[in-house]
This record gives structure tokens, sequence and C-alpha cells, in this order.
């Protein structure tokens, strides 16, 4: 792994970690309608800088792709928040971020070998994951619902990094980002019809921080990730986005002077060791 790849992966997991700390701000704007703008205002930004730009186009194929990996991102943001509301916040996190684990399943079928090291470095990053989140986490039956939910928004991310690394092969980043973000939103913009939250919920002074969502934990995170897809397998991607409780109570204490939680001493390290071992599986096969 280059060191450029290196810096765009932290650049991503740090904007992705922001999007805990912007959601204070906007406490009275539900959940699904957040993400449905999250993902309009990415797509928008990014249309607009590509009509200012030369660049190519989607194929026939990598259109249809583009829809189902649209769908699959759109259906993990909705239905992590919808299993945020039926578990506990620290249940919804760590079975939402299974990510990682399922692109390795869907590496073993298609027949794919997995290095010992990349299941070590699952396995320290899934320790640290439990470490932090430990003591909010409870998966007894009374919250079955929200915690199938929530690993459903795992599979769905998963299954959506899949399509990412294929689309990527031989579409630009860009031209794959403005129609994977607007396919996402329309996806979301369904869900929360269906489910009866008004997407027009939110005050003038939101406005900023719904362009906020937009701009850096979407395209400075998730569309960066996507753009170290065509050179990293789906399962390696899929694992930066673990450390993002790490990075967002860093940020939290760095801009808020809020108090670190000692289960995150602990096992941040250990999540951030087991990403940098992927990383460098990776770059050893």
């Amino acid at each position: 792994v280059s060191i450029r790849l290196y810096l765009i992966l932290v650049l991503a997991m740090v904007s992705v970690s922001s999007t805990s700390l912007v959601i204070r701000y906007v406490t009275v704007v539900p959940a699904l309608t957040l993400a449905f703008w999250r993902m309009l205002s990415a797509s928008g930004m990014l249309w607009g800088y590509s009509l200012a730009s030369s660049c190519g186009s989607l194929s026939p194929i990598n259109k249809k792709l583009t829809v189902f990996s649209g769908v699959f991102l759109g259906l993990h943001f909705a239905f992590f928040f919808l299993g945020v509301r039926h578990t506990s916040i620290a249940n919804a996190t760590l079975l939402g971020n299974t990510g990682p684990f399922f692109t390795t399943i869907f590496a073993l079928f298609s027949g794919e070998r997995i290095s010992k090291m990349t299941y070590l470095g699952l396995g320290l990053a899934l320790l640290g994951v439990l470490i932090v989140q430990g003591s909010g986490i409870n998966l007894g039956g009374e919250k079955i619902l929200g915690n199938s939910v929530s690993l459903l928004s795992g599979f769905f991310v998963g299954l959506s990094y899949v399509f990412s690394s294929k689309i990527r092969e031989e579409t630009e980043n860009l031209v794959y980002g403005r129609s994977l973000f607007l396919v996402a939103a329309v996806t979301i913009g369904v869900v929360s019809v269906f489910m009866g939250d008004s997407l027009l919920q939110f005050q003038k002074e939101h406005i900023v921080w719904l362009i906020f969502l937009g701009l850096v934990p979407s395209i400075l995170g998730h569309n960066m990730l996507n753009y170290a897809i065509k050179y990293l397998t789906p399962t390696t991607v899929a694992s930066v986005p673990l450390g993002e409780p790490v990075i967002a109570t860093m940020l939290g204490y760095v801009i808020f002077s809020e108090r670190v939680p000692f289960e995150t001493v602990l096992g941040g390290p250990i999540i951030l060791c087991g990403i940098y071992i992927i990383l460098k599986s990776h770059s050893a096969n």
C-alpha cells in the first residue's frame, strides 16, 4: 500500500468519523432525513463539479451495477438508523460495522484466498470494537429485531463494497460517486416515506450541517474509500470504518474537551492495529 493510499484512507476514516459530532447539532432532524440529504447533497456537489470538468460516463453494464450498489448503500444507512430505533447504539454500531466480515465471506464463496494476516487483523479489530462498545452491548432476545436490522445494514454495505470494487475497475471515481450517492438518496427517500418520516423536517440553521454531511463524511469519507477500492480489496477498504468510534472519540476530546472513556483508551489501539495489519496483509499479497 503506497503512502498516498495510506493518507487517503486516513482522510476517509477521519471524515467518516465526523458524522457523530454533527449529529448533536441536528437532534431534532429524523435520522433518515439526515441520511437522505447527506447522500443527495454529496451527489449534487459531485454532479456540479463534473459539469465543470471533463469526465467519462458509466458503461451500460456499470450503470446497472451502480443501481444495485446505490440501493445497497442506501439500505445500509436506512437499516442502520432503523436499527438504532430498536436496539442500543452500541449494538447498532457493532453490527452495522460488520461489512468487512461479510466481504470476507463473499470473497470465500467466490474462490478467493484470504491470508492468515487478514484474519488476524479482522479478529483484532473485532476484539477492539467489543472492548470499546462492550458495556453497552446487549445481544439478548428482547432486542432481536433491532439487532437483526443492524446486522442487515452491515450485510448491505458489504455488498455495496463488492459492487464498487467491480465498477471501479474501469470507471472514474467521480463518475461513479455522483450516481452512487444519487441512487442511495432515492433509496433512503423511499424508505423514509414508507416509515412516515418527513424529508423536509429541518430548519434553516440545519442546512449548513446537511451540506457538511454531504461534503465531509460522504465525499471526503465514503467517496475516498471508493477511490481506494480500485487498488485494494473490498475487505481491506471495508475495515477502515471500524476505526470510526475511536477517531470520533478523539475528535470529541480535541474539539469539545470530552472525557475519553477508558474502554476507548484500551480498545482503540487494538482496532487501529487490526486495521493496520489488514492493510499490511494486502501489501504482502
